[in-house]
């Protein structure tokens, strides 16, 4: 409820504000996101290529693989700073930054625009609906200046504010790079060609297969959903811009996903067509979340 009235209130107030051809929100995932994610983990793909190459070198220079192992985590770094996911995480450690130097203040206002900032992003999190009780504790004590208790709560709500999709390839590729590195100062040259050789997957997984664009349609249905009461010609935009982000990702899907990609790719088309009969109907759009929550 609370999350309908908020678009509700959102999207009133962005229709009323911006010109008649400007008609899109900007919350959540975009695009602009997406290609800054996609460029940072291709220039991170090319850097362990390159490590991986000079591991297989009958001259090892362990200086130069540093240096590609490094670049590949600062691009990494840099691609995370563009998952909606980081933000969030940057504010809770700024408020409990706060809250521990300044325990005495009022924050129910900071609590409010944190449950907005994640509201944002919440169909794109991993068991959004399991956080929400967590969340929802926030207001109660912020009301009550519970501060230490509220301290310890946004703590345990920032370690699950993640999006499965762009996080987790990233942080596995990570690891796996740091992992790498580990074996190259001990001199492990084949354990570390192996460790790069698996963070291999996760960085094409991002790069350049489906992840992004089944991000960024995931986040387009999610807007249909919640538009379509309000404005069905705007919701229809979402859902076409939905099926263009799926007809990619299954351009590029990877055997396991294909099928399951196929099958939103169908209901999507089948569900665009009720537009012209104002009769689709929110058990629809929960049929297709459902289906991308499989992926």
């Amino acid at each position: 409820m609370y999350k309908l009235i908020f678009f509700s209130f959102l999207l009133t107030g962005f229709l009323f504000l911006t010109k008649p051809q400007e008609k899109y929100l900007n919350e959540g995932l975009t695009e602009n996101q997406v290609y800054n994610i996609r460029l940072y983990t291709t220039r991170a793909l090319n850097l362990v290529l390159d490590a991986y190459s000079s591991l297989n070198k009958k001259r090892i220079i362990k200086k130069e693989s540093y240096a590609y192992l490094d670049g590949s985590l600062f691009f990494l770094n840099e691609a995370y700073q563009y998952s909606p996911a980081y933000l969030i995480t940057r504010e809770i450690e700024a408020l409990v930054k706060r809250i521990k130097f300044y325990p005495e203040e009022d924050y129910s206002t900071d609590i409010r625009v944190l449950i907005v900032h994640i509201e944002d992003i919440s169909g794109l999190l991993d068991s959004y609906e399991e956080l929400r009780k967590d969340i929802e504790d926030l207001r109660e004590l912020s009301a009550k200046r519970d501060n230490e208790a509220l301290k310890e709560k946004l703590r345990k709500i920032k370690n699950r504010i993640k999006i499965p999709l762009i996080d987790n390839p990233i942080s596995e590729a990570r690891n796996l790079i740091v992992i790498a590195k580990d074996h190259l100062k001990a001199r492990e040259y084949k354990k570390s060609r192996q460790a790069l050789e698996l963070a291999l997957t996760p960085l094409i997984k991002i790069s350049a297969r489906e992840n992004l664009y089944i991000a960024l349609s995931k986040e387009y249905i999610l807007k249909a959903k919640f538009t379509y009461k309000i404005s069905p010609e705007l919701s229809k935009k979402y859902m076409i811009s939905a099926i263009y982000n799926i007809n990619k990702a299954y351009l590029v899907s990877s055997d396991e996903n294909r099928k399951t990609i196929k099958k939103l790719k169908d209901k999507l088309n089948f569900y665009i067509k009720k537009y012209d009969s104002y009769s689709i109907t929110g058990e629809d759009f929960e049929d297709i979340i459902s289906i991308i929550n499989r992926i």
